[in-house]
C-alpha cells in the first residue's frame, strides 16, 4: 500500500505537493481503511480519489506514479543518450533548468521472507531547456526496518553508493552499465542482480490505465489479449457480468486477424452480438476489470484515471466494495483513481479524498479533505463539494 506521493516540477505540478495517505490516529475505525503492513497501528485508505476540475492536475498525480513504474521497469530499453520520455517540468522557462523530482512512500518487502517494511524510492529527471528528461539526476532507495530509513543505493548522477543490502559493491563491473538515462533498477535487473530482478517482480502488482501523456492505448484490446491468455480471468469477468445485470449472459472470445475478437450471449436473444454493439459502459467494466481483479489477487495498487468514465454511478459503490471486502481483498490491495462524478464523494470518508485546482496562469495545488479547517465528519462530501465549500470546482463564464 502507498503511504504518501511528493511531486515537484511534474507537468502541471510546479512547487512541491505530498499526498499523505496516512490516516490520522483519531479516525474512527472504519472498514475504508487497513494497517499498513509495515507499520503496526499505521492505517492507510483502501481508496484514494482525486477530484477537480478539468485541466487541474488530477491525472498528473497518477502520472506521477505509473510514470516512475516504467522508469524502474522499462528504461534500460531506451536507447543510449535518448532523452527519458514522460518526465516534462513544469511549463515555464523557470522550471526548464530544474530536475522534476517524485518520491513514493510504500509497504515493501527486501526479500521474500524478510519482514514487511516502508519502503522510500526518490526519483529526481535533470532538464534542459532544449532536452528535457536529459539524465537521471539522482536516485535512491531507502527502506525502515526499524522505523528509521537507511539507504539501500544512493545515486548522484553517474555516482553511485551501495548499502550492504543491496548485494552490490562499487567496484562490480556491471555498475559501468548503467547509462545516464537509466535507472539503477531496470539496468541490474537485466545483468542478474537478484534484488533489482525482485523489485522489477513486484511492480507487476501496480496496474494502471494511463502513461505519459495519455491513458494507455489499445486499453480495451489489451484487455481481450489478456482474457484470451487467462481463461481463468474471462470466467471470472462472465460471472460478474452476469451478476451485475449488465444483461449479458457471456463474452466469448475468437482468433481474429489483429488478435481476439469479443462476441457476446444476451438474455433473450437468438444470436450473438459484436462488441461493437456493446454499451460504452460495458467495454469500460470489460477493460478495467482485469486490473482491478489483479491487484485483488496479488495485493497491489491499482492506478484508474477517469474511473467514472461510462459506468453507471450505482455500479462504482460495487467496485469499492470488493476493496473493502476483507475476503475479496484479504492482502490490502489499493485504488487510486481520479473522478468527476460528485455522487461518488458520498461513498468515501474525507481522509480518502484529494483535489486539484489550478488557477489560471498557475499551477497545480493538491490538498486532501481532512486539511480543509473546519470539515467535520459529513454525511454528504458531495453536497459541500458541489457547493463550492471544498474549493476545486470550474469556474464558467
Amino acid at each position: 500500500m502507498i503511504h504518501s506521493i511528493t511531486i515537484e516540477n511534474f507537468f502541471s505540478v510546479a512547487d512541491r505537493q505530498e499526498l499523505n495517505f496516512r490516516v490520522p490516529a483519531n479516525a474512527p475505525d472504519l472498514g475504508c481503511f487497513r494497517d499498513s503492513r509495515a507499520v503496526s497501528g499505521q492505517r492507510l485508505p483502501l481508496i484514494v480519489g482525486i477530484y477537480g476540475p478539468n485541466a487541474s492536475g488530477k491525472s498528473t498525480v497518477l502520472r506521477a506514479i505509473s510514470t516512475t513504474a516504467w522508469f524502474v521497469q522499462h528504461s534500460f530499453t531506451l536507447p543510449p543518450n535518448n532523452a527519458i520520455p514522460f518526465f516534462n517540468p513544469y511549463a515555464h522557462n523557470d522550471w526548464w533548468q530544474q530536475p522534476s523530482k517524485i518520491a513514493i512512500e510504500y509497504d515493501g518487502q527486501l526479500a521474500e521472507n524478510a519482514p514487511p517494511a516502508v519502503f522510500r524510492y526518490e526519483l529526481q529527471i535533470a532538464n534542459e531547456p532544449n532536452k528535457f528528461g536529459s539524465e537521471v539526476f539522482y536516485e535512491s532507495l531507502s527502506y525502515a526496518p526499524q522505523g528509521k530509513f537507511r539507504r539501500i543505493f544512493e545515486r548522484h548522477q553517474q555516482t553511485f553508493t551501495f548499502g550492504r543490502e543491496f548485494g552490490l559493491t562499487g567496484g562490480d563491473s556491471r555498475v559501468q552499465s548503467i547509462r545516464a538515462n537509466a535507472s539503477v533498477i531496470s539496468t541490474l535487473a537485466q545483468l542478474n542482480h537478484k534484488i533489482s530482478g525482485d523489485f522489477i517482480l513486484s511492480l507487476r502488482g501496480l496496474q494502471t490505465n494511463i502513461l505519459g501523456l495519455e491513458k494507455s492505448n489499445g486499453g480495451l484490446n489489451n484487455a481481450l489479449t489478456f482474457y484470451a491468455q487467462n481463461p481463468d480471468f474471462l470466467n471470472r469477468l462472465n460471472r460478474e457480468l452476469s451478476r451485475l445485470d449488465l444483461g449479458l449472459e457471456e463474452m466469448k472470445l475468437h482468433p481474429g486477424a489483429n488478435g481476439p475478437m469479443a462476441t457476446f450471449k444476451h438474455y433473450g436473444l437468438d444470436c450473438d452480438i459484436v462488441l461493437a454493439q456493446e454499451s460504452m459502459g460495458t467495454r469500460r467494466f470489460i477493460e478495467i476489470f482485469p486490473l482491478l481483479q489483479y491487484v485483488l489477487d496479488v495485493g497491489g495498487v491499482a492506478v484508474i484515471d477517469e474511473m467514472d468514465a461510462d459506468i453507471h454511478t450505482l455500479l462504482v459503490p460495487e467496485l469499492f466494495r470488493w476493496f473493502y471486502d476483507p475476503e475479496r481483498n484479504p492482502k490490502g490491495a489499493q485504488l487510486l483513481f481520479t473522478a468527476h462524478n460528485p455522487a461518488i464523494l458520498d461513498q468515501l470518508e474525507k481522509e480518502q479524498v484529494f483535489f486539484s485546482k489550478k488557477p489560471s496562469g498557475k499551477p497545480t495545488r493538491i490538498y486532501g479533505a481532512r486539511e480543509i479547517k473546519g470539515l467535520r465528519r459529513e454525511p454528504s462530501l458531495m453536497r459541500k463539494y458541489l457547493s463550492g465549500e471544498l474549493g476545486a470546482v470550474p469556474h464558467i463564464g
